[in-house]
Parts: structure tokens; sequence; C-alpha cells
């Protein structure tokens, strides 16, 4: 039996075309993208890459490359300062070496003392082996459905407040110069926003993604809405994937999402219907006239260092490789 080896991912062109040839193999070009692209918008573009040097892990049989596990820096917010974090991407391992699998996916202990990181896209033998290792599991959503535009007179178009009149809509993350803070509540565990990094996941080349938000007249940002186009039952809506405000209450969100709701053509092709998910701790959308309300189960999963293992975590959809 041959001995696999272990090692860190060490980022360079010739690693990046021995990868990049490898996952060709398995999947030449997921959603269209090539995977040198993909490799850019992760390691190149990302304005947390310089945060952290986790690239992955991958694994060699006698000189051969035979399984992949790649990381994303991210960074998330406590206490008022950023936590280097990782977002688990792409595991690929060659059928007639799953034990390479076991083996990138074991080292997750060690980088775990170190940095958060998030699954979002696990498999189910993925997501109990996570579960083994002691993750916090996040599973389960409320969707909320509103029909949009025209038919938005179905249901409580009266409902949704106005923006202030200080603030302005803005509908991508050019507009916006600066971000009132970079989180929303200190004493949770939450993603660390700047402008920087949500130019960099509008850009993602594997899924569209936009942005509503209000800036004051600086183009200072103090809300905003991220979603993305999906169908329902043949029916065109968007996602709301992510809600962050920072002021003292809901009403600035509530307000973009009515806007939203009542105006979808401020997006691409418009839309039928408007969908909200929301996490258990999540309350904004619990008032908000939907025509329907389901649960769904999804797939977030976050490995914890010690000192964040039981503290307070905001999640929300747009975590993770989800849509990167």
């Amino acid at each position: 039996m041959s001995k696999l080896q272990l090692s860190t991912f060490p980022d360079g062109s010739a690693s990046r075309a021995e990868l990049a040839a490898f996952l060709k193999r398995h999947d030449p070009a997921p959603g269209g993208i090539e995977w040198e692209q993909r490799m850019r918008f992760w390691w190149d573009e990302n304005p947390a890459a310089a945060e952290s040097d986790e690239r992955g892990r991958w694994v060699h049989d006698e000189g051969r490359l035979v399984g992949f596990g790649g990381s994303i820096p991210i960074l998330y917010a406590w206490q008022g300062k950023p936590v280097v974090a990782v977002a688990a991407t792409t595991l690929c391992v060659d059928p007639d070496f799953p034990r390479g699998a076991a083996l990138m996916f074991l080292k997750q202990r060690a980088v775990a003392e170190h940095h958060l990181i998030t699954h979002t896209t696990p498999n189910p033998r993925v997501q109990e082996a996570l579960l083994s290792l002691g993750a916090r599991a996040e599973t389960t959503i409320t969707r909320h459905f509103f029909p949009a535009g025209a038919a938005s007179w179905l249901r409580g178009r009266a409902y949704w407040p106005a923006l202030p009149a200080d603030k302005h809509l803005v509908t991508g993350p050019q507009e916006i110069h600066s971000l009132k803070q970079a989180y929303r509540h200190k004493d949770r565990l939450e993603k660390w926003i700047t402008p920087e990094y949500l130019r960099w996941f509008c850009s993602s080349p594997m899924r569209p993604h936009h942005l509503v938000g209000a800036v004051d007249a600086r183009n200072t940002l103090s809300s905003y809405l991220l979603v993305t186009p999906r169908r329902i039952k043949g029916l065109r809506s968007w996602d709301v994937i992510e809600t962050f405000t920072t002021e003292e209450d809901d009403t600035e969100l509530l307000a973009l999402i009515g806007t939203l709701v009542k105006d979808p053509a401020l997006l691409p092709g418009g839309a039928a219907v408007v969908t909200g998910a929301a996490f258990a701790d999540d309350p904004t959308w619990d008032g908000a006239p939907a025509m329907l309300r389901r649960r769904q189960q999804v797939c977030h999963f976050f490995l914890l260092p010690e000192p964040l293992r039981h503290v307070p975590k905001h999640t929300v959809m747009a975590e993770g490789d989800l849509g990167l």
C-alpha cells in the first residue's frame, strides 16, 4: 500500500497549474468557470487573503496529486475586532484514494485551533464527520415569500416603511465609499463587513450577487441586502441571502426589503417573487407581510476555535463558499 503524503497547498504558479489540471479531470469547468479564474477570485482578488496564508491541503501518491481540499480566507467580527477564518471549499479526491479525504479532513482539527472554519456546501458524509468533530450546526431556516412588483398589491404593500429622508438607494457596491461600522452587534460572532468585501463578494464568477443599500450624502453605507436570482416553479425570483444594518432597529432594512418587493425591476430581469431566508436568531422578517412562510433545511456548519466555541453567533445564508 502506498503512503499518501498530506501537505499544505503551496500557492504559486506551478502549484496552481498542477491543481487546475487535477480538478479539470474531475469537473472541467463548474458553472462554466475555469478553475484558474476561481483561484484568482479566492486568493488574488479576495481582500481577506492577506490576513491568512491558508489555501488548503493537498494529497499526493508517489508524486501524483490525488486529492485537494481548499480554503478561502474570510473575516468575522467578535468584540469589535476582526477574526481570521476560512471557508472550506472544493473537497476533491480520486476515488482510488478515499483515505486522502480523511487525512485532509482530520487536519482541520489543527487548523480550527487558530481559524474559524465554515462549511456551507458539505455532502451528507462530510456533515456527519463535521458533527463528530464538534462543529456547530445551523441547519434550519424560515423562508419568507413575497409577491413582487405589481403582484405586491395582493398583500401588505402599504406595510413597508420609507427610507429616511437623509438616505438614498444604491444598487451596487461600487457606489459605497465607507461603512458606518464593520459589524452590527459587538457581543456576537458575525461577518466582518467592509466596502472591499462587498465589492469582492458581488464580483463572484460563480453566481450573480447584487447589493441594494441605503447610503447617506457621503455614500456611507448604513444598511444593505445581498440578493441572488433563482427560479421558483418557473417564476423568476430574487433571494435575499443577507441583511445587515448599523442602525439601532430594523426600520431601514424593512424599507430596503419593501423597495425591492415593490420594484424588483431595480435588479436585472425583475422578479415575480422575492424571498428572504432567516436563521433562528434573525427576527428581521417576522412581522413582514409574507404570502407564505416555509421551514427549509440548509447545511451551515462551523468549526470554532476554543475561545469562540460557546459564543453567540449570527448566521446568514451568504457565508462560506456558497456562491463563490
